[in-house]
């Protein structure tokens, strides 16, 4: 009996010993394939399993592998910023098509309820600007900008700009870029600040590669900043409005963030199309595409324009489609355009509905107040240089 029960130890010795090696001697590709599809919260966890598993979720090309498979129309998330009264929140809408509400996110600034914007949204990195004062005059004269990866939970606080905002009146705005250099396969993290003051303009780019600040020289530019961030960012470059002194007709201009440059788009001129009405109009990411998104007060209906590039180089914008009607919503306005094609828009009573034009429903999403901004998300394990870990009542 005693030689039985030795004889079932050693078997099951045995087995542990040959799961063990089993285990330990998975192909490489396989785990890699595995680690990929797992979400950024479960990775954190499984970097403490040892050091193997530490090294690979940590590696650049990980990372990148990762966030591609991870960023497509199913799992990419909305990102909301919105004022209600004096608070101003940040909220995550996961999935646009399922039940699920907003997620109220406690950012680096959660101890400042007021004046936070979010200036854009990038492959899983967001880029955060804090205004110290209240004063509505001097609000953007001190303020706090930092890049800000919510699934990770660490941040990075960026210098203080050099271009200093003299007295008097000024315009101010930001953009947030991205480049990817593919003779070293590294990857490069910008955000613009465009400061517009006596008819003349001062841009300077912060790199997070560098981490510091430099003028560049433009060209003689007039952007009309209604808001602290840039319109839209698309396939990694911010677009801005510029001023236009007809209201029937819209310019645009994008940063190539690779020449540091600002590239004009020709105007869409309204004067012609929409006579009579009081025209609403929204820039936004349509499915990795500039396109603006047109509406008419009492139209269900509302057009998408996009760029066209026609024979001899020449591009102009061109009525794509007609999406609509609309119906429930009265006198809505378009916010942003989910990347599964779902439409976010906003009533006159500032309430933000979800509108799917494959079968015309729309879904309440309980998010009120105004200033709105959205662009789109997704979780990754992106970080930079002198990134830290984000700590709760983290004070500034």
């Amino acid at each position: 009996m005693a030689n039985q029960e030795r004889n079932t130890e050693a078997t099951d010795d045995a087995i542990m010993s040959s799961s063990s090696d089993y285990n330990l001697y998975l192909p490489m590709d396989i785990i890699f394939d595995i680690l990929n599809r797992l979400p950024v919260k479960s990775l954190l966890r499984f970097r403490c399993v040892c050091k193997t598993f530490r090294q690979l979720i940590s590696n650049p090309t990980f990372i990148s592998s990762h966030l591609l498979h991870h960023r497509t129309p199913i799992t990419t998330a909305t990102i909301f910023t919105f004022t209600h009264r004096t608070t101003t929140s940040l909220s995550l809408l996961q999935s646009p098509s399922s039940s699920q509400n907003p997620i109220n996110l406690v950012h680096p600034f959660s101890n400042h309820t007021r004046n936070l914007h979010l200036i854009g949204s990038i492959n899983g990195l967001l880029c955060l600007c804090l205004c110290l004062s209240n004063h509505p005059l001097h609000c953007h004269r001190r303020s706090l900008l930092l890049l800000w990866n919510p699934a990770t939970k660490l941040f990075k606080s960026l210098p203080s700009p050099t271009i200093q905002i003299p007295s008097g009146f000024f315009h101010l705005s930001y953009g947030f870029g991205f480049q990817f250099h593919s003779s070293t396969s590294s990857s490069d993290y910008k955000v613009i600040r465009i400061v517009s003051f006596n008819l003349q303009t001062r841009v300077e780019v912060y790199s997070g590669i560098s981490d510091c600040w430099r003028e560049i020289q433009v060209m003689d530019l007039r952007f009309y900043s209604h808001k602290l961030s840039c319109e839209v960012i698309v396939n990694g470059a911010p677009y801005w409005l510029l001023p236009n002194p007809s209201n029937h007709c819209i310019c645009f201009t994008w940063f190539d963030v690779q020449n540091e440059a600002f590239v004009m788009l020709p105007g869409l001129d309204f004067s012609r199309l929409y006579i009579g009405t009081s025209v609403h109009w929204k820039l936004m990411d349509w499915k990795d595409n500039a396109a603006v998104v047109v509406c008419c007060p009492g139209n269900p209906f509302f057009d998408v324009w996009m760029i066209e590039d026609h024979c001899g180089g020449e591009s102009n914008w061109c009525k794509k489609f007609v999406i609509g009607p609309v119906f429930g919503v009265e006198r809505f306005c378009v916010l942003q355009c989910t990347k599964n094609g779902e439409i976010i828009v906003a009533d006159a009573w500032e309430r933000i509905f979800l509108y799917n034009p494959r079968n015309g429903e729309t879904k309440d999403i309980p998010i009120h107040g105004v200033q709105f901004e959205a662009f789109h998300y997704v979780e990754s394990l992106v970080s930079i240089e002198g990134f830290r870990q984000q700590e709760l009542n983290n004070q500034h």
